[in-house]
């Protein structure tokens, strides 16, 4: 038939993958600037800033955050500051700017930039300080900035998940795709060291930075893992429109792609009538009037479909007569195919393992697919995966139909 094929086109997948802005910033890091007890070890201020800032100090304990910004530029104008003097006023902008009741995360930003800019920091504070201006930074869409703080953080401690996420986001968005997949990878690998499930949003992100820097191999293989992970209609739309592109795909293989469309929620409008128009084909109507009304079609298809559905079940013993009498297995795979759209798992099972163990297939990838697709429907997950593993070994384009219906099985386990 004249099958319509949605084209695989490596740049589409941007679109699909994981790449959207991050909400990360929980600002509520900032804490209140104290004063150092160990008044020996810790460096001075002088008494004109000191005195304004423990007066915002104060202020800001009673909840007036006004009357603290007031003080905090009193502190401020204070001529000659060193830079630990410099640090402390930044930091007391910094945190009256998150703190108060309607923050302000722009003046924040300029505050925690001042702090690193002071260098004035205490080495204590110095991870506090890179964490907050990394989020607050990326936040405020300053990505070069991000970088820089993410590399000074990364010398005093390992970034933790939102950390690396919003940087190799930030690689990202600045363009740079070889160390965003770099980056991306290096995440991944911790996670699977540690016994751990993979990002979803790293994944997208290797995905997109591998199809920019035109790593077309390694950006299938990180599909493949975003599917595993990963439900979304967009992300298994990609995978089904590579699996569709297989070249030398029969219209049965196709059948067994859509099947799994309509667990995945890809299937397009046309998709249902092409599918039905297999069924009909494969003599399986009643599948076909399932299909047709999930996609809400009428007219002349349904009503084939009906005409052929009235007297199909009762043709079951017949052909089940006719598989015991051929000694190749093609009938015996077309018995438990019909079975199987009746809901007669355990009948349609039985019937395919004889036809596969019969042998004489025309396509025996495509028949261990099938009985792959039943013993998933009939709840036997583990069996399933092994029928689909060794349909996925013959390659060519069986193989290819069954490893996406692997990586769905994987998935929903």
């Amino acid at each position: 038939m004249n099958k319509p094929i949605r084209r695989a086109v490596m740049a589409a997948l941007i679109a699909a993958a994981s790449a959207t802005a991050v909400t990360v910033l929980t600002p509520a890091y900032a804490a209140a600037p104290k004063k150092d007890d160990k008044k020996d070890e810790a460096p001075k201020v002088r008494a004109a800033v000191g005195k304004a800032l423990n007066d915002a100090m104060k202020l800001v304990d009673t909840k007036d955050f006004a009357g603290a910004l007031v003080k905090v530029k009193e502190a401020d104008a204070v001529m000659d500051k060193t830079p630990f003097e410099e640090y402390q006023v930044a930091k007391f902008f910094g945190f009256i700017a998150i703190n108060q009741p309607m923050p302000d995360y722009a003046a924040a930003t300029v505050a925690y930039n001042r702090e690193i800019a002071s260098g004035g920091a205490p080495d204590a504070e110095k991870p506090a300080m890179y964490n907050i201006a990394m989020r607050l930074n990326y936040q405020s869409m300053r990505y070069p900035d991000v970088i820089k703080n993410a590399a000074e953080l990364q010398k005093l401690q390992p970034l933790d998940d939102t950390g690396s996420l919003i940087l190799i986001q930030s690689y990202y968005n600045t363009n740079d795709f070889e160390n965003s997949a770099k980056e991306a990878k290096a995440e991944l690998a911790a996670k699977t060291a540690a016994g751990m499930k993979p990002s979803e949003d790293v994944l997208g992100l290797l995905l997109n930075a591998q199809i920019k820097i035109k790593d077309e191999a390694g950006a299938r293989q990180s599909l493949d893992q975003l599917a595993m992970v990963s439900a979304k209609p967009e992300v298994w739309g990609q995978v089904m429109d590579f699996a569709v592109g297989t070249p030398g795909i029969t219209d049965h293989q196709l059948l067994n792609l859509y099947r799994l469309s309509m667990l995945t929620g890809t299937m397009k409008d046309t998709d249902y009538a092409a599918m039905a128009t297999i069924d009909l084909q494969n003599g399986l109507p009643k599948e076909a009037i399932a299909i047709l009304n999930k996609g809400n079609k009428t007219g002349d298809l349904l009503n084939q479909a009906n005409g052929l559905a009235a007297r199909d079940e009762q043709s079951l013993p017949a052909l089940a007569a006719e598989a015991a009498k051929q000694t190749n297995g093609e009938v015996d795979v077309k018995l438990g195919e019909s079975y199987y759209t009746y809901g007669r798992y355990d009948d349609a099972i039985a019937a395919l393992q004889k036809g596969i163990q019969k042998g004489g297939l025309k396509d025996a990838a495509d028949a261990q697919t099938t009985l792959g697709i039943v013993l998933l429907a009939a709840g036997k997950r583990q069996e399933a995966l092994d029928a689909f593993d060794k349909a996925a070994a013959a390659n060519g384009s069986g193989g290819q139909v069954a490893h996406v219906w692997t990586l769905y099985s994987r998935r929903s386990a």
